[in-house]
């Protein structure tokens, strides 16, 4: 009988004709067999339970099918929750228009959070790498918030920004995500101050930072904020699912990068990553240090 990946021969030295058996987690009991103070050994089998990353893909890839399912229903909600309000608005009065906006509220959190499950399990998909503008990504970027940002946002492109090997929608999503956050995350009543830059290390890899003036992150979550569902202590009152972050995370690991945030001295948030310049997952991982402000090349 040919031998099956699962089979294994293990041997052990007791005294003379003891019999033994000994089980591993997640295994069949198995017996081995020693006498006469030799080694006797057996083979054995046992099941193997399913890999995790079959569990894993499956999940994801019932996260893509659940979210999708749900955007038609929810944007029929929307749909009808909008000609509610302005059908009925000013018959019912001041009553009913609250409640429909606390329905608006739930219902933009359930929006988003179907968005983000679906982007978070469309993370693991087939790269499409192609050579990007790292500067015509990032203008695109600052034009979308200039217009969605209740007040208007003030930042700043540090230098030059290169061209990077990256899947541009999904690259797109992480500049999207640290821009929008540096945003969200200001004190009530003051505009947000972000600088983002860039610049090639030594290694040949690209780091990209994104910096604010915002409300900050604790020493104690900076090592979990990447985390899904994870959401700092200091972020009541802001809208979120905890995903975001860990969408990012995956996004640039799946580009061979880094990502993490260090406190941006004088006040907020420095979030960095980096993207290796050959292409992704054919080489070495790029190498995180921490980052010195002093030292250009020892960056993240």
């Amino acid at each position: 009988m040919p031998r099956d990946e699962s089979e294994e021969t293990l041997a052990f030295m007791a005294g003379p004709g003891r019999r033994l058996a000994r089980s591993r987690p997640g295994a069949r009991r198995f017996p081995y067999s020693l006498s006469g103070g030799g080694l006797r050994s057996r083979r054995c089998r046992w099941a193997r339970p399913p890999a995790a990353s079959e569990h894993e893909s499956e999940l994801r890839a019932l996260m893509v099918m659940a979210s999708h399912d749900l955007k038609n229903p929810l944007a029929t909600i929307t749909a009808h929750i909008e000609m509610l309000r302005a059908d009925y608005a000013d018959t019912l009065g001041e009553a009913f228009g609250r409640d429909l906006a606390a329905i608006e509220r739930g219902l933009h959190r359930l929006t988003t959070l179907t968005q983000d499950l679906l982007t978070y399990a469309k993370a693991d998909h087939t790269l499409s790498l192609a050579t990007v503008s790292l500067s015509g990504m990032v203008d695109d970027v600052i034009a979308d918030h200039a217009v969605t940002a209740s007040t208007p946002p003030e930042i700043t492109v540090t230098g030059t920004l290169p061209d990077v090997p990256a899947d541009a929608a999904l690259l797109r999503h992480v500049l999207d995500n640290l821009v929008g956050n540096a945003v969200k995350y200001t004190r009530p009543g003051t505009a947000a101050r972000i600088e983002i830059s860039a610049r090639v290390r030594t290694n040949g890899s690209v780091l990209v930072e994104v910096a604010d003036r915002g409300i900050g992150i604790p020493a104690a979550d900076r090592s979990q904020v990447f985390d899904s569902f994870r959401r700092c202590a200091n972020s009541t009152g802001y809208p979120g699912t905890g995903l975001g972050l860990a969408i990012c995370k995956r996004i640039i690991e799946r580009h061979g990068g880094r990502i993490g945030v260090d406190e941006n001295p004088g006040g907020g948030s420095r979030f960095w990553f980096t993207v290796p310049t050959g292409p992704a997952g054919s080489g070495k991982p790029d190498i995180v240090t921490a980052i010195h402000a002093t030292a250009p090349d020892s960056a993240p």
